[in-house]
């Protein structure tokens, strides 16, 4: 993990808020939740190191990380579930770790209590299948498994547009940091919506030029929008079957 402290890296805004909390007196409140963001995205990056994934760049926000990766799409779906839930995991452990803290008297009831409050929260909220939170990875693990790589991609968005138009109608209160909030995810969304032809183009491109891990193989395919993440297919053409890798390469477009 020596590797990674130079890719991390704190926003300005989170500063900001530091010095804001200090002048506020809740220095010890956003410290908390600070170190819980921390080990959250330490979560994600110890699988993501633990599945030889290339890390770019680790940002710290006041209100969660990002990190950035240089990843596949095809990665086995198992793969990606449990990198998506490496935060929460690494959440509960910190859970515990507090817990052992405040029952041999090493912080006080009110630093417990903080902490059980906030961690529970930032659980709750990172299960949420809104785009770009934890809870919309692993809605689209579980929907690749079962449905094409563009249905897929597709129910994730539309889920996701639902849930950040819930989640605004039910928390909306006016305050700043919760504008600021609202504002970034819909970004985030509109950014996925618009990268998904190039997410698509990619995903193809992949099957092309890499032997990924495939659990199975369909015949007599016609469609490639049906093309789920972890099968091999081979297409119809004409009077004869032709494998995937061929098939994508002849392919004058590809449409959506």
């Amino acid at each position: 993990m020596k590797t990674i402290w130079p890719k991390i890296k704190i926003d300005s805004s989170t500063y900001l808020l530091i010095f804001f909390s200090l002048l506020a007196g809740y220095l010890k409140n956003i410290s908390i939740i600070l170190i819980i963001v921390l080990i959250h995205e330490l979560g994600h990056v110890f699988f993501f190191k633990l599945f030889k994934i290339d890390i770019i760049q680790i940002i710290i926000y006041p209100f969660g990380g990002v990190t950035y990766i240089n990843k596949r799409i095809h990665e086995r779906i198992y793969k990606d579930l449990i990198i998506s839930l490496g935060g929460i995991i690494f959440q509960v452990i910190l859970f515990f770790i507090f817990y052992y803290l405040y029952h041999n008297n090493y912080i006080v009831s009110r630093t417990y209590q903080l902490f059980c409050l906030y961690n529970l929260n930032i659980i709750m909220f990172n299960l949420i299948p809104i785009i770009p939170l934890d809870g919309s990875k692993i809605l689209m693990c579980l929907l690749s498994k079962y449905l094409s790589y563009s249905q897929s991609y597709k129910y994730t968005i539309l889920i996701g547009l639902i849930s950040l138009l819930l989640f605004i109608i039910f928390n909306f209160v006016y305050k700043a940091n919760d504008l600021v909030l609202y504002i970034y995810l819909v970004i985030k969304l509109f950014e996925v919506i618009k990268e998904y032809k190039k997410t698509m183009y990619k995903f193809y491109l992949e099957r092309i030029l890499y032997n990924n891990y495939y659990n199975g193989i369909i015949s007599n395919q016609e469609d490639i929008l049906k093309m789920k993440l972890d099968k091999y297919y081979y297409f119809k053409d004409g009077n004869k079957y032709v494998n995937e890798k061929d098939y994508l390469k002849r392919a004058t477009h590809l449409r959506y």
